[in-house]
């Protein structure tokens, strides 16, 4: 068997790298730095409080396919001084963004917070990393950091997977679809040397509860779906029963109060969604406003053919026809329910558009839409066909039925 010289020049080389490995290691964990490395996420948090200084460095590294990573100095979202970091518009830089919010709504950008955003923040190997310092950071007026503690409360969330790619520090930011909460050592963190330096290894610092929350905005999903089904299947459905089964108005009765029930079933889970952001806590966006608008509309609507449906029951009764304002009553909610669906289609297309819904989103409920009209046209036609038929039959049979009745001037008799 073959025996293998080992070299002794390789000997020196090979202890040098694992003495400088080891020194690093030691240089590490002796440094002025707490970190929170989380797996699930592959993010690093790593924060550094210089002596003598109200500043704070931070290091942040996290996957880019995320729309934005934020931490939060607090436990929760509300009352905190909230750091977002998303790509900027040329993909290669960052854009880093100060942020308080009073709830848990979307943070909105602070002007007053001053950040240095070091040489080496980019965007690298499919990872945006920041390394920066926020100045006079510690303290601000609805909290503080508390350099004494062991276990300064911290969040963390990451956004969904659409690019924002902006350099505007007041960018609109999607809801994030994870977060949690953590503990930071801020004694350790304490020290000179600031922080930059890349590490999968939590030292000083510990998640708390079960890690990372996963978010599923099941209220805005909601709202959607009901919300398609009411507009693209329910309301043309309950447009055929009134207009080709008009005969049993009992069958619109029941079509239309199911139709009624679907709206409001997706208007209640929209207003939870409006709640939860700046921008449409008001309900002053066009989505908002063209919606309550039309609802309103639909109830009205609705009790209007209650009260037609009164009138001619009445008249029906006492052996009469219904009275000619009813014809006008009917007219008025027959088209003002057509505009009403009608402005339930296009403001779906204005609600996705608020969502920031892809492309894709908007062609697909382009599709639904087209595909409905191009199903409903023929089926239409031939109920029109059908009432201009029969309601020329019956004006027939009213005009032979008048010329045959006695007359004074008629001797036949």
């Amino acid at each position: 068997m073959a025996s293998v010289e080992k070299s002794p020049r390789g000997r020196p080389a090979l202890t040098w790298s694992w003495l400088l490995c080891i020194a690093l290691q030691i240089q590490l964990a002796s440094a002025a730095v707490s970190t929170l490395f989380i797996n699930d996420t592959n993010t690093q948090i790593s924060i550094n409080l210089p002596p003598d200084s109200d500043d704070v460095n931070f290091y942040i590294s996290s996957p880019d396919w995320y729309q934005y990573t934020a931490i939060g100095f607090g436990s929760s979202m509300a009352n905190s001084l909230i750091l977002v970091m998303y790509s900027a518009a040329d993909t290669r830089r960052i854009t880093v963004s100060p942020r308080f919010t009073t709830g848990n709504t979307e943070p909105v950008f602070s002007p007053s917070v001053k950040l240095t955003i070091h040489g080496t923040s980019a965007i690298r190997s499919f990872d945006m990393i920041v390394n920066a310092t926020c100045h006079g950071c510690r303290s601000w007026a609805t909290g503080s950091i508390d350099a004494k503690s062991t276990t300064q409360p911290m969040i963390f969330a990451n956004g969904p997977g659409i690019p924002l790619n902006s350099d505007d520090p007041a960018a609109g930011i999607r809801r994030h679809i994870g977060y949690g909460r953590f503990n930071m050592d801020m004694v350790r963190a304490t020290g000179a040397g600031g922080i930059g330096t890349p590490s999968n290894a939590t030292v000083g610092a510990a998640l708390v509860g079960d890690g990372i929350y996963h978010v599923n905005n099941k209220a805005a999903t909601a709202h959607g779906v009901v919300f398609v089904i009411a507009a693209l299947i329910i309301a043309p459905f309950d447009s055929l029963v009134a207009g080709a089964l008009s005969r049993w108005p009992t069958l619109h009765a029941f079509s239309a109060t199911f139709y009624l029930l679907f709206v409001i079933g997706a208007l209640v889970p929209g207003i939870i969604v409006s709640r939860e952001h700046v921008a449409t806590q008001n309900f002053g966006t066009p989505h908002q406003v063209l919606g309550l608008l039309t609802v309103a509309a639909m109830g009205v609507m609705f009790f209007w053919g209650i009260v037609l449906a009164v009138i001619r029951k009445g008249a029906k009764n006492r052996g009469q026809d219904p009275p000619e304002k009813s014809r006008v009553l009917s007219l008025v909610h027959r088209w003002v329910g057509r505009l009403v669906w009608l402005l339930f289609i296009i403001n779906g297309g204005i609600g996705l558009k608020l969502a920031e819904r892809s492309h894709l989103f908007l062609m697909g409920y382009g599709v639904l839409t087209g595909g409905m009209v191009v199903f409903l046209l023929p089926i239409y036609f031939c109920v029109w066909r059908y009432s201009r038929h029969k309601r020329e039959k019956q004006e027939e049979d009213s005009h032979e039925l008048h010329n045959t009745q006695p007359s004074i001037y008629n001797h036949d008799y």
